[in-house]
């Protein structure tokens, strides 16, 4: 059968309208028989009649049918469409939509592995427990361009794997946010910055506060650091940004070795003094070995990290008194480090190996762990499952006057 439609006004006022009352119209205006429409879109009468009245629900061939009939767009069907959904329909539709955001932007088996989703949870309590962690009214607030401005758009430095991006761009999001509420008030000072790194590594000599103490100064010379433990599915020992002209850096206390911790914090200082302006147009860079950022030389990042350490013509001796514990002390008081560091810088020096490995279990013992070192500036949102917390905590050590 085929239905013939007079000119009416239905389709230039389709879009203020329910499917239902456009085809009420059609059925009016173009003095059309419930049968003929109901055979032509290919369902019975009674079931188009209990459609007409709210009491049916079309199949999705049979909606297509009638938007044909009714001469309209696919964006008008759907319009049409949903102005008849429900409010409870409406709400488990936004509901589904929320569900599907989170899905696609996160790592869910990363998150409840470090504990901000619960294990047990069911999955519609993924989006609170994200937003509380975040504290987000919303969870497209996550979209905020100002959390990340840009940023793959302008680095090489980025792990392709749908899953590590996904913790990569939480994990950058996060340090971005942190940084933002932090607000250093310190403008950036590079002559003082360069005069610490003069003499950073006396600050190792104490194991308890050294490394807070560097973490305060550099503050107070616009270099905001954030010291935190390594999160599952980021690979990265570093972070370096410029937000605001200022250096941003965040170091993961990835293996949690007190030597390692300097080396870390020196090799992003090396990209803050040498690499500023073009870290201003990267955004930010990860110091990834496995990813290496083309414009950047990490090799000399490296270096630079040791011999701030230790003179390079003084880590070529090392070789020769290593086994010595005695020697190894009597150099690291004249140097003004703490012991450890010589040990750690020995065994990085090593090329990669079967040397390497055999040193590293005979020397290993000597190396000492990073958690005395961290414990008042470790930026620890993961553990607290609260950004804001561990926000907070961090601008209380930070703004101490005392260092």
């Amino acid at each position: 059968m085929y239905v013939n439609i007079k000119k009416t006004t239905l389709n230039t006022a389709s879009q203020d309208k329910s499917l239902r009352e456009m085809l009420n119209e059609l059925l009016i205006e173009s003095d059309v028989a419930v049968t003929a429409v109901a055979e032509e879109i290919g369902i019975n009468k009674d079931s188009f009649s209990e459609y007409l009245k709210g009491n049916y629900e079309l199949k999705l061939n049979q909606a297509i049918k009638v938007m044909k009939l009714l001469d309209i767009t696919e964006a008008q069907l759907v319009s049409a469409y949903n102005k008849e959904v429900s409010e409870k329909d409406l709400a488990n539709i936004e509901k589904s939509e929320r569900l599907s955001y989170v899905l696609r932007n996160f790592d869910i088996p990363t998150l409840k592995k470090i504990g901000i989703i619960k294990s047990r949870s069911k999955i519609e309590d993924y989006e609170k427990q994200i937003c509380d962690f975040f504290n987000f009214k919303s969870i497209y607030e996550y979209d905020d361009t100002s959390l990340m401005p840009t940023l793959f758009s302008k680095s090489k430095a980025f792990v392709a794997q749908e899953k590590e991006k996904k913790m990569n761009d939480f994990w950058l999001k996060c340090s971005i946010y942190s940084f933002s509420q932090i607000n250093n008030p310190y403008e950036y000072n590079r002559d003082l910055l360069i005069e610490l790194l003069k003499r950073i590594s006396e600050f190792t000599l104490d194991k308890v506060h050294g490394y807070e103490k560097v973490v305060l100064i550099l503050f107070r010379l616009g270099v905001t650091v954030l010291t935190q433990p390594y999160i599952s599915g980021t690979r990265a020992f570093g972070v370096t940004m410029i937000l605001e002209g200022k250096p941003c850096i965040v170091i993961t206390d990835m293996n949690k070795k007190y030597h390692k911790l300097w080396i870390n914090l020196l090799h992003e200082l090396y990209h803050v003094i040498n690499d500023f302006d073009i870290l201003e147009n990267l955004l930010y860079h990860i110091s990834d070995s496995e990813n290496p950022e083309l414009l950047l030389n990490e090799e000399r990042a490296d270096k630079f990290a040791l011999d701030a350490l230790v003179n390079p013509t003084i880590q070529k001796e090392l070789s020769r008194i290593v086994a010595l514990p005695y020697k190894m002390n009597q150099l690291a008081n004249k140097l003004n480090v703490d012991v450890s560091i010589l040990y750690g810088i020995y065994l990085e020096t090593l090329p990669k190996g079967e040397k390497k490995n055999k040193e590293f279990a005979k020397y290993g013992g000597m190396l000492k762990s990073s958690d005395i070192a961290v414990r008042r500036v470790e930026f620890d949102a993961v553990p607290k499952h609260s950004l804001n917390g561990a926000i907070d905590k961090m601008k209380k050590e930070l703004f101490r006057i005392s260092v």
